[in-house]
């Protein structure tokens, strides 16, 4: 998916999704998680992307 190609846009995603998608329960996320919600809300199945979103949320 091209839109989550742009480091601007991960960013974006990954701050809607721990925003108001992702439980950060005692400082860990659940990648699984992060990957469904990127496959439910933009069709997202590339684990690099998965990747970026996680690392984004977990700074």
């Amino acid at each position: 998916m091209s839109i989550l190609k742009d480091d601007d846009q991960i960013q974006l995603i990954a701050y809607w999704l721990k925003t108001s998608k992702v439980e950060n329960t005692e400082g860990s996320v659940n990648k699984e998680i992060i990957r469904y919600q990127l496959r439910m809300e933009f069709d997202v199945q590339d684990d690099e992307i998965v990747d970026k979103v996680y690392d984004a949320i977990t700074e």
